[in-house]
C-alpha cells in the first residue's frame, strides 16, 4: 500500500504549521506570565505603600484607644468592665486582620522589638537580661515595627548578687 507522495506532503506541512503555532502559543504564554508576575509584584509594591500611608497610622491611633481601654478596664471591678474588654478585642481583631500582630514580649530583651522601661529585681541568675514583665504590647504591622513592646528586664538585686554561690552567708 503506497502513499500518496502528496498526501505524506501536505500532512508534513500541517504537522510543521502545527509545530509552529505551538512554539508561538508557548511564547506567548511565557510572556503573558512575565507580565503577570510583574503586575503581582507591582501589586505587592503597592499594598506595602497603602499599608505605609494609610494603615500603619489609623492603626498606631487604635492602639492608642486599645491602651486607653485597657487602663479603665483595670481600673474596674468584675463585669463592668467585660463590654470595654470586648470592645478592646473588635479592635484588635480588626487590626489583625489588617496585618498587625503583636511582638513577643517573652525571651531575650532584644532593643529592636522592646523598650526597657524597668528593671525588675529576680532571685535567679538566669533571668537575668529578660523580660520578666510587659508594661505595654508592641505591635508589628506585616514585618514593620509600629511600636515596641514597653518591658520590665530583670536584674540580680545587690543582696542577692553578692551572695556566694554555694548558698553560705559571710
Amino acid at each position: 500500500m503506497a502513499e500518496d507522495p502528496v498526501e505524506v506532503a501536505t500532512l508534513a506541512q500541517e504537522v510543521a504549521a502545527l509545530r509552529d503555532l505551538f512554539q508561538r502559543r508557548l511564547l506567548e504564554d511565557q510572556s503573558r506570565q512575565r507580565m503577570y508576575d510583574e503586575l503581582y509584584r507591582q501589586l505587592r509594591f503597592a499594598q506595602q505603600g497603602l499599608a505605609e500611608q494609610f494603615v500603619a497610622p489609623m492603626a498606631r491611633e487604635i492602639l492608642l484607644v486599645v491602651d486607653r481601654i485597657d487602663a479603665i478596664a483595670g481600673q474596674l471591678v468584675g463585669e463592668s468592665a467585660e463590654p470595654l474588654v470586648s470592645v478592646r478585642e473588635e479592635l484588635l481583631e480588626v487590626l489583625n486582620r489588617r496585618g498587625l500582630r503583636e511582638v513577643g514580649a517573652d525571651g531575650v530583651f532584644d532593643p529592636r522589638v522592646h523598650e526597657a522601661v524597668a528593671r525588675v529585681p529576680v532571685e535567679r541568675a538566669d533571668q537575668v537580661g529578660r523580660v520578666v514583665e510587659v508594661r505595654r504590647p508592641g505591635y508589628a504591622l506585616e514585618d514593620r515595627l509600629l511600636r515596641p513592646a514597653q518591658v520590665g528586664v530583670g536584674y540580680l538585686a545587690e543582696s542577692r548578687a553578692e551572695e556566694p554561690a554555694d548558698g553560705s552567708v559571710r
